[in-house]
Parts: C-alpha cells; structure tokens; sequence
C-alpha cells in the first residue's frame, strides 16, 4: 500500500520502520529532517509538506505530540487534508481530545475522504516492536479495510465505538497508567527511604495486590528491571510532558461530563513538579527523581 506519514518521532518513526519492513511504500514528513533521513535510509521518501505527504497516499497515518500539532499539520494551505485524494483514508494515531478529532474528521468527509482515529498504548518499546495496542473510532468497514496496515505496528486491533472512540478509551486507559505510575514512585521512595531493599520490595509488589503495568515494565530505581527507563537515565518511553498533556486531556473531559477526577488533578501537579525540575523530556517514570528531591537531607 502507499503510505502518507506525518510525524516520525518518537513512536512514529518505529511504527514507519514497521511499516516499511512490511512491504509499504511510504513517503514521510516531520518538521525535524533528522527524522526523515532516518527513514529515508530505510526506503522511504521524504516529503516537503504535509500536503505533499497526504498525496502519495492511498491511506495518510499522523503521528503528532498534542492537539495543536494536529492541527497545524491538518489544516492550511501545506495541510494534510489539502492533499488527501477523494476515496483515501486518515488515520490519527495521535492522543489528542476527541474534539479536535471529530473537527478534523468533518473536514476529512468534505474532501471525499474517510478517517480513524487510532491512539495507542505500548510506549516506544511497543512501537518498536510492533505490539502496540490500537484502539480505534470510526467505521467498521473502514477500520477492516486497514487491518492489514495497522496489524503491521500493533497486535492488539480494537474498534472502540464510532469517531472519537478510540481517543476516548485511549485517555481513560492513560489516566491510569499515570496515576498508578506516581504512585509506584511513592511507594518506592518511601519503602527505600525507610530502608527497605528496592529488590525486596520490587519482588514483593510484583507477586501482591500492587501489582501493575507500571511496576513491571519502568520500575523507578535501577538493577530491577533491565528495559526499565530507571537503567537508561530515564530516556523515554513514554515523556513526562506527554503524560502531563495527557492528563489535562483527561481533566477537561471530566468537565464536559461532570465526572470528578481528583486522583488524575493530584496526578498531574506531581508530573508539572517533575517537568519544572527539567525532567519533562524524560520518562514519566522520573516523577520518582522528583519525589526523591523533596526527601534528600531529611534523616
């Protein structure tokens, strides 16, 4: 298949390799050439635009940090949505709020064009390995035309409902990613500030009622797990200000549908305290970095 993508980055640059290595013939974009030469040495082409991207495709994948980002990239003269051929299918696989989604998608119906929006779960590691889970809004018939192509970046394919589903499901399952990563960290620098044996209590939540994704893949002190960001000075992963941005998401629709979130509020200040200390570029499992700040000095 031709492929348009737009934005190969952190977890969009992977996801393109996958694709190339399945046989697609891709044509890429990102405002950071360094990016695309990546690709470029792998078989894809670059592109000047995001237009340009959009129109060697027959299906246009974007891969974008925020909301803003996606609509920079979509609308405009140099947009997506300019060069999208009637007939041909977008597919954001960003995490944005399911607004700016369905804002996109209407544009996107109006050039003849069908969408999904496809976030996905499984951080870099994921991405390079092709075992995203993807959960998808739109429509069936559209999502089991693209089947093929997204089973290429991730093993887990899931239809979450109609246009604006997927970011849905996708923000709900980050809100617990997040709060339960902070409360790893927690748990962590009290257990050692105490003086308990990181491995000990490691093995301990790891076979108990503590037990969770962010435990087992990105516990916060390293020795413990060899692919955890606490053994690679953090380096995403998955990065704070992304988790923070995340959040907010989260935040704004539990005030469209008064539902109270104060775990995902907490949450978030810890992970703006993080940021502030210049870790916003790592892991989000640095929050633990963060929270070992306050307790230095205090014996």
């Amino acid at each position: 298949m031709r492929v348009g993508f737009i934005g190969v980055g952190t977890m969009g640059g992977p996801m393109a390799a996958n694709l190339i290595r399945a046989g697609h013939a891709l044509t890429v974009y990102d405002v950071v050439p360094a990016a695309m030469e990546a690709l470029v040495g792998q078989g894809a082409r670059a592109a000047g635009s995001p237009r340009e991207a959009a129109a060697a495709g027959e299906t246009v994948i974007s891969m974008l940090p925020a909301s803003r980002h996606v609509v920079a990239a979509m609308f405009g003269p140099d947009g997506a949505i300019e060069g999208l051929r009637p007939g041909a299918t977008l597919i954001d696989m960003s995490t944005i709020d399911p607004g700016t989604t369905r804002r996109v998608a209407e544009a996107v119906g109006a050039k003849g064009a069908r969408m999904l929006d496809a976030p996905v779960s499984g951080s870099s590691t994921g991405a390079t390995a092709g075992t995203l889970t993807i959960m998808v809004g739109g429509d069936l018939a559209t999502l089991n035309g693209q089947r093929d192509l997204l089973g290429a970046m991730g093993t887990n394919v899931i239809h979450c409902g109609p246009i604006g589903m997927g970011e849905t499901v996708k923000l709900a399952n980050n809100l617990v990613s997040g709060v339960t990563m902070a409360a790893v960290a927690e748990a962590f620098t009290l257990g050692v500030k105490a003086g308990a044996d990181p491995r000990i209590l490691f093995e301990v939540m790891s076979k108990s009622s503590a037990n969770c994704w962010s435990l087992q893949t990105r516990p916060p002190v390293a020795g413990l797990v060899p692919t955890s960001p606490a053994d690679h000075d953090f380096a995403p992963g998955f990065m704070t200000e992304l988790m923070h941005k995340d959040l907010g998401l989260i935040l704004a629709a539990g005030e469209e549908f008064k539902v109270p979130l104060a775990m995902t509020a907490l949450a978030r200040q810890l992970y703006a305290m993080t940021i502030a200390q210049g870790h916003g570029r790592k892991d989000f499992s640095a929050v633990a970095k963060m929270l070992e700040s306050f307790t230095s000095g205090n014996d």
